[in-house]
């Protein structure tokens, strides 16, 4: 049986095929997507977004005051000697919306180091991004001696929000 004109045209011409072609592989692509991406979440693998507090720590400013208006650490300094004011700040990125951070003081010698304040409560202004505090460096060389310190805050008993270093020397006496 001969292949007339009306046969040809029942079908689509090479151009839709070749449309079609792609289409129906687009198609495809999704919907292999769409079925693993379903399968990932719901064996419940992590997100690739990463999470707030897989970020870094923030950095605690040292100072020998405390701005009165923005709260922050002023004169900045990481070197305490008898009698200066010992002041730090760190600014987060939104209230905590707590009234306490624990902070934890290691004096640092050599590769290791050992706590000297294990996390204690401070009480803060759950409203404010500034943690900040002020205490005469006189008193921290009188509990942990002169030396090399990083200071370590945390958000509840294990979020660690800001790590800071410093250095508590004495006061040559005079002769």
């Amino acid at each position: 049986m001969p292949i007339t004109a009306a046969d040809r045209r029942a079908g689509p011409g090479p151009r839709a095929r070749t449309w079609l072609g792609w289409a129906a592989a687009a198609g495809g692509i999704a919907a292999v997507a769409f079925i693993v991406g379903r399968a990932g979440s719901e064996v419940g693998l992590p997100s690739p977004t990463p999470s707030p507090s897989a970020a870094a720590p923030l950095p605690i400013s040292f100072g020998t005051a405390l701005d009165p208006i923005t709260g922050l650490a002023t004169q900045l300094t990481d070197r305490f000697r008898a009698g200066d004011t010992f002041a730090y700040s760190v600014q987060l990125p939104a209230a905590p919306g707590v009234d306490s951070v624990n902070v934890e003081i290691v004096l640092l010698e050599g590769d290791s180091g050992t706590v000297v304040q294990p996390p204690d409560d401070q009480g803060i202004v759950p409203t404010s991004a500034i943690i900040a505090f002020t205490v005469q460096t006189t008193k921290l060389l009188a509990a942990w001696g002169p030396g090399s310190y990083e200071m370590r805050i945390y958000l509840g008993a294990t979020k660690k929000v800001a790590v800071g270093r410093f250095t508590l020397v004495e006061t040559p006496t005079a002769s």
